[in-house]
């Protein structure tokens, strides 16, 4: 696609590799507090998964300015209920000139075209022109996703220590994934066996459910540059893995609890926590002052569990979707 709109001060073209920068200026004017770095778009470029489906643009200013990009992708590692997920992000310097309505009437087609029944798309709830944006377009809120966070300068650990002797007494016991590289050949495949099984009852709006595939898990996100297989805490029963905290290590940023699960049959024996208070010792370690992580609102035994360490309530992402017009 190359479009110059009649009158208009910009034009839409393809997105190439040699955007990223841009891309990542933008979403970093954006979200400031949750930098990405180029490195991290870099990876993902070249590890995504050529099969699923994808339409991207960005916006010229007519000085050769890139101000917006656009996208409307078939999700990656989730069953989703026809969907397909969208996403225009514009430079806040540039918002208000119908960049985001061109680029929004650019992609979202592809997603009919590839036989979607919906459109899903994000925004912070704390931005009240992207909820006005969404509603002009057609979309309606679905749900939430909470985001907190935990000071780990000031968090004491005292009154939870005891999940530890908790599950030690049950027979459990806290690894690494580094560890268990060192002790199986097939250490990847037994975490993503472990990661699929305990993120399946994760719930997330709009009925979406976590599905990866093996070789895209492993490329895409296991070997991705926010990644230290130390920073992925497992619990083990004999040589059974059964529960996971994995984080994502930002570069100037906070460190993300990326998931974290327990298969059903182990349940209530203090491993989640464990597993929690064992990655902020680590975090602490490595010299992060703040974690954060992101939970679904029908999900409340981890926001339960959140709540008791004392992460205070941040801005969360508001889900948003829009039916094809003939199913509404």
């Amino acid at each position: 696609m190359n479009q110059q709109g009649s009158g208009r001060p910009f034009r839409l073209r393809d997105f190439t590799v040699e955007d990223i920068p841009y891309e990542v200026a933008i979403l970093n004017r954006t979200y400031p507090d949750e930098p990405m770095t180029v490195e991290m778009v870099e990876h993902w470029e070249r590890t995504y998964p050529q099969d699923n489906p994808r339409l991207r643009y960005v916006v010229e200013w007519e000085d050769g300015q890139v101000v917006a990009f656009g996208s409307c992708i078939h999700p990656i590692g989730m069953s989703t209920p026809g969907a397909y997920w969208v996403e225009v992000m514009v430079h806040p310097d540039f918002r208000h000139r119908g960049v985001g309505q061109a680029l929004l009437a650019a992609v979202e087609p592809f997603g009919w075209a590839q036989g979607a029944g919906r459109l899903w798309a994000n925004c912070r709830e704390d931005s009240a022109e992207s909820i006005r944006f969404a509603e002009y377009a057609g979309y309606s809120n679905i749900g939430i996703r909470f985001e907190s966070a935990l000071d780990l300068e000031t968090f004491d650990e005292t009154p939870f220590v005891g999940a530890f002797d908790r599950m030690a007494q049950a027979g459990y016991t806290i690894t690494t994934h580094a560890a268990e590289r060192g002790r199986h050949a097939d250490a990847d495949q037994r975490l993503f066996e472990l990661f699929s099984q305990a993120m399946a009852d994760v719930p997330f709006p709009g009925g979406a459910r976590i599905e990866p595939v093996f070789e895209t898990w492993r490329t895409f996100i296991l070997e991705g540059p926010t990644i230290d297989p130390a920073a992925i805490f497992l619990a083990k029963r004999g040589d059974e893995l059964v529960g996971l905290t994995a984080l994502e290590l930002l570069v100037d940023g906070p460190a993300i609890t990326g998931s974290t699960g327990v298969l059903r049959e182990h349940r209530g024996q203090g491993i989640a926590m464990a597993l929690k208070l064992e990655s902020f010792r680590f975090m602490k370690q490595r010299g992060y002052r703040e974690t954060r992580a992101h939970n679904d609102t029908a999900n409340p035994p981890i926001l339960e569990l959140n709540a008791k360490l004392g992460y205070r309530r941040l801005p969360g992402w508001l889900a948003w979707e829009k039916m094809r017009a003939e199913t509404v």
